[in-house]
């Protein structure tokens, strides 16, 4: 089945998808999306998390794991049974160990053989530049959808006094 976060964004099952994109719009996604209630979901965070304080807290089946190295977030995605695997970019586990980012984009393409994955970052970086190289579907987002165009009703509307009336011919 797939996961439809955003109309725009859809993880296909056995898919290793990257985005790139606000963090309002990908906790907005998150606490929206009904559909999520429904799975086994996996969130894998490093050393710092921006998403996970303002996630709602109706996720039934929502796992939360933290990799503070690279060695570890490998370990995590191997061991992982969900069917979709959430995981924040933190590009200090890639500061000391920059060859990593080969083997652990190798980790997210074997871990998307048995669920949906969805590397998410808030901005672009060479560690997750080289970690997406792998990845069956990029999106990048530079804002947020805009709030729709309202539109304004007159309550009182305007008597035009100055029309004058053309007489008809007969």
């Amino acid at each position: 089945m797939d996961f439809e976060l955003l109309p725009t964004i859809t993880l296909r099952p056995r898919s290793f998808n990257a985005l790139v994109a606000p963090s309002d719009l990908f906790i907005g996604a998150l606490n929206r999306s009904l559909n999520l209630q429904r799975f086994r979901v996996l969130y894998v965070t490093g050393n710092y998390s921006g998403i996970l304080t303002r996630l709602d807290r109706r996720f039934s089946e929502l796992e939360i794991r933290r990799g503070f190295t690279a060695f570890q977030l490998m370990t995590i995605l191997e061991e992982a049974r969900h069917s979709l695997i959430l995981v924040e970019h933190d590009p200090m586990l890639y500061e000391d160990a920059v060859e990593m980012t080969e083997y652990v984009s190798g980790a997210l393409q074997q871990a998307a053989q048995e669920a949906a994955v969805l590397l998410f970052a808030s901005g672009v970086d060479p560690y997750f530049e080289e970690l997406v190289q792998n990845a069956d579907r990029v999106w990048y987002f530079d804002e947020g959808p805009r709030a729709e165009a309202r539109i304004v009703a007159r309550t009182h509307p305007r008597t035009q006094e100055s029309q004058t009336t053309l007489e008809a011919f007969t």
